[in-house]
């Protein structure tokens, strides 16, 4: 199906994997966790046993076929590697299969639609001389959470700050950039905003292809995470999502979803047949048809979520249900459920949304949610006081009262980051401070070692978990990094504070840079946007910038287009994708948002 600027990327996931399950049938499904989780916003597993898949299995080199299975049908999320490779190897060495199917969701990067086929041409031609390969380029890996939010779910792995393999992790980004304009076939320009951001748009201008239309254009910002921190540690945000994030687990292999429970919440045994029966976990992914209550936790204030939910609750239930209640608690939204009418596959998917929210809304883990909030607005009036020079000593003291205040590390390193994202260079902190600190986190690692979560044991502190050695090398790490958010807007003309503090009788308030860059963009003055660094999509158009900076005309703008994707790489907060449709949506061109959802570095609570 070709595709243009004007497809929405809801319609290319829904209609990618409409065509991957045409080659589901009677074949042995293997996918990687990144096509598996762009399958779990798109139907799920089901969606390929309907389509006759005979099982369902991780692409691993220790999976296998049925020795009765003759066809298979491999889904790889990312672009296709030496190590995809090897592993697709392993799969098809250990199986009996004649005809093989292979989907590259993300595009190639060190392999080539020939090179591949004839490596597994030569494995399946080995056991059968009439056996075939076919590799095909879907595009499932675009992956949408609701009409302006997309992510790839590969792109969890890039690390916040890249010291080696720096053009790894570029040539990737380039490789899933360079795939999606190949479907769309259209002309663009990128922008870059921070170092690592510009690498990829130059990796990127080596390997593009030429586009042979004229009609449309989209241009795309590209914005490193590191360059504000804060919003994806902020645990006062406004965004109902992003609560959600901080209080549920993650669904099991994902890095975009929460769970309540795994078990289903609907199972229709009363059926045998595959395409009567609907299983449903307690997640906010929907299982037969996307619902609005995702966009709604993303762009509406929680009181206004939960009054939506009512209304969309009292029009379906078959009972008398009062007016006017003053207080939606979700107590009362559970009430509502109970009615039979939202036991049935046509309401299932909005009920186990709905039911989410509930559980997020009667966590226990709230009071400590609110501590942090509350502490987090302190330690940002205190640095809005230059006087202040105790400001470590106070985190420091955090930590060592942690378990009195009911405070885990996790909690506390958010906060730490907090505190660097939101200063700049010209804010002095005390070495001496620093180094105490550096100590204190050390021991609290080996203190705590039993209950700090995979990724920070994984991350930071690595192999020498076990000894105090280890903690304290990791704490050294950590503090590297802190400094390296605090450095990181250091050459930004604009933007270098994400704090305003007008006077000292008003609070000081909190100012992402995605919104401040967004408000500047949409800016009908246009001013002129120096942190914006600018890649072409041809020669003509770089000889065309150079002259009208001679003669002085205007230059190229991101709202020059007929559709604008902001794209941040490294993650992004509920907050931050309310802020750009807030800013966007009177500048006449369709926004969309890339979401990536989970730093290497922290947080269990970025979206």
């Amino acid at each position: 199906m070709p595709f243009n600027v004007d497809t929405p990327f809801s319609v290319i996931a829904d209609w990618s994997w409409d065509e991957v399950c045409k080659y589901a049938r009677e074949a042995a499904v293997f996918l990687d966790d990144y096509a598996a989780e762009s399958l779990h916003w798109h139907g799920g597993c089901v969606l390929l046993y309907r389509a006759g898949a005979k099982s369902v299995k991780e692409l691993s080199s220790f999976e296998s076929g049925n020795p009765k299975d003759r066809r298979c049908l491999l889904i790889i999320g990312k672009p296709v590697d030496e190590l995809a490779v090897a592993i697709v190897r392993d799969v098809l060495n250990n199986s009996n299969f004649r005809y093989c199917r292979f989907v590259a969701g993300c595009g190639f990067e060190s392999y080539s639609v020939e090179k591949l086929e004839n490596e597994l041409c030569k494995i399946i031609s080995a056991k059968y001389e009439d056996g075939t390969v076919d590799v095909m380029d879907i595009p499932i890996s675009l992956t949408c959470l609701s009409p302006t939010l997309f992510l790839v779910p590969h792109l969890q792995d890039i690390p916040l700050l890249i010291e080696n393999n720096y053009e790894v992790y570029v040539s990737k980004m380039a490789a899933t950039l360079n795939n999606i304009f190949n479907h769309l076939n259209v002309k663009y320009d990128l922008y870059a905003v921070g170092p690592l951001s510009e690498a990829v748009t130059y990796h990127f201008s080596k390997i593009q292809k030429t586009s042979n239309t004229e009609s449309s254009r989209l241009n795309v910002i590209l914005i490193d995470r590191i360059v504000d921190m804060y919003a994806v540690t902020d645990f006062a945000s406004s965004c109902p999502l992003d609560k959600m994030n901080m209080l549920l687990t993650r669904f099991p292999k994902t890095c975009s979803d929460i769970a309540v429970i795994t078990e289903p919440l609907l199972q229709d045994l009363e059926h045998k047949s595959i395409n009567d029966q609907l299983q449903v976990p307690m997640c906010l992914a929907p299982t037969l048809k996307p619902t609005p209550i995702v966009e709604w936790l993303l762009t509406k204030t929680e009181k206004n979520v939960l009054a939506s939910i009512r209304t969309t609750l009292t029009e379906k239930c078959s009972g008398p249900i009062k007016k006017t209640i003053s207080r939606i608690t979700p107590q009362l939204l559970e009430t509502l459920l109970d009615d039979e009418k939202f036991n049935s596959k046509e309401s299932i998917d909005f009920k186990q949304q709905v039911l989410c929210i509930c559980a997020a809304l009667k966590s226990q883990n709230l009071p400590i949610i609110e501590l942090a909030q509350n502490i987090g607005k302190l330690l940002l009036q205190n640095i809005s006081m230059e006087s202040d020079n105790n400001i470590l000593t106070q985190v420091s003291q955090l930590f060592k009262t942690r378990k009195d205040r009911k405070l885990t590390v996790e909690i506390l390193l958010c906060i730490l980051v907090q505190l660097y994202s939101v200063v700049d260079e010209d804010f002095v902190i005390s070495e001496e401070h620093q180094i105490d600190l550096e100590n204190i986190v050390g021991e609290a690692f080996f203190e705590d070692l039993e209950y700090l979560p995979d990724y920070i044991i994984n991350d930071l502190i690595g192999v020498d978990f076990s000894t105090l050695l280890g903690c304290q090398q990791a704490a050294e790490k950590f503090l590297f990094i802190l400094k390296q958010i605090k450095r990181s807007r250091q050459h930004f003309i604009q933007y270098r504070r994400l704090f305003l503090s007008e006077n000292p009788y008003v609070p000081t308030v909190y100012s992402s840079f995605v919104k401040q860059l967004m408000d500047d963009v949409c800016s009908p003055m246009r001013p002129n946007l120096s942190v914006l660094n600018t890649k072409s999509d041809g020669i003509k158009d770089y000889i065309k910038l150079g002259f009208n900076k001679i003669i002085n005309t205007v230059n190229k703008h991101p709202l020059d287009c007929d559709h604008l994707i902001v794209f941040v790489i490294g993650g992004i907060s509920g907050h931050e994708v309310h802020s750009i449709c807030e800013a966007t949506k009177n500048c006449g061109i369709r926004v969309v948002i890339h979401l990536m959802t989970e730093l290497s570095l922290l947080l269990t609570k970025c979206t």
